[in-house]
């Protein structure tokens, strides 16, 4: 909770439902770091009275303070790094327990990895966030050998030949730029044929400002053909994208495609839903 304001509104709707929501205060201090857009939050050093103000709100029950992000990736010296916002809340922690109250989560996601749970736990950190140490995306994954391998793939399709190069669909290419605009590769599989007729090629990605229609691969003359399978790898964000996100069962040896999600984590519409079952 960012304000007063709003958690009088996610309590008004709690209570219509008939429960009590735990909510996490986000608070800010003096120095702590903040990306664009992310801004806000209660002065930390009023973190005791805005617990009591949650506390006494119909619906909401005040559980424990967040900042983000408590963690970073150093360019400089290839590591993660904490910041400043984890140190707010150590001593937002240390305030809320002197006055009595127990079981203070403090939440502080950023960067995660299982290489750091050590150090935010002892931080005092109780909760963090799956984020890319799920799939092995964080700039950390990019440059060190961590217990988290790589995990999520791009996987699209050429969609037409023209001057040389093969036009692939998009929708779901943005690329996080947590390390610059890096370059960008893929695998080209052909229709009907396996991973070792995969070819390797350059990816033209397009401009950040454009919408991803497609991204182009030269070929060089390569006999690549539309509707041959593309394969990306790259740090995405998939609540930014229009693409659908399916779970592979069994990498081990007998992979399968479980259900196709939409970024919403809605199930997308099929041909029977929208036909009624008539075709």
């Amino acid at each position: 909770m960012f304000s007063l304001e709003k958690a009088r509104e996610a309590g008004a709707a709690a209570a219509r439902a008939g429960r009590v929501q735990p909510v996490l205060a986000r608070i800010v201090a003096d120095g702590d770091r903040f990306y664009r857009g992310h801004e806000g939050g209660f002065p930390a050093d009023d973190v005791v009275s805005v617990s009591d103000a949650l506390d006494a709100i119909d619906g909401v029950r005040f559980a424990g303070v967040t900042s983000f992000p408590t963690a970073l990736f150093d360019v400089e010296s290839g590591a993660v790094r904490t910041t400043p916002n984890l140190r707010t809340l150590t001593a937002a922690k240390v305030a809320l327990d002197a006055t009595g109250r127990t079981g203070v989560e403090l939440n502080a996601p950023g960067t995660t990895s299982t290489a750091m749970l050590a150090m935010l736990a002892e931080a005092g950190a109780t909760q963090v966030e799956p984020g890319h140490g799920l799939t092995g995306t964080t700039p950390w994954h990019a440059v060190t050998d961590l217990v988290e391998e790589p995990a999520v793939a791009y996987v699209t399709e050429v969609s037409h030949l023209w001057a040389g190069e093969a036009f692939v669909f998009g929708g779901g290419l943005y690329v996080d730029p947590v390390l610059g605009r890096t370059p960008t590769r893929a695998l080209v599989v052909p229709a009907g044929g396996g991973l070792a007729d995969a070819r390797l090629f350059d990816v033209d990605m397009p401009a950040p400002e454009a919408i991803d229609y497609y991204a182009t691969i030269p070929l060089e003359g390569a006999p690549v053909r539309p509707g041959d399978t593309v394969i990306m790898g790259f740090r995405p964000q998939v609540f930014v994208s229009r693409s659908l996100t399916v779970g592979i069962a069994g990498v081990g040896g007998a992979p399968t495609a479980g259900v196709p999600w939409s970024a919403d984590g809605a199930r997308p519409l099929s041909l029977t839903d929208t036909t009624g079952g008539a075709r």
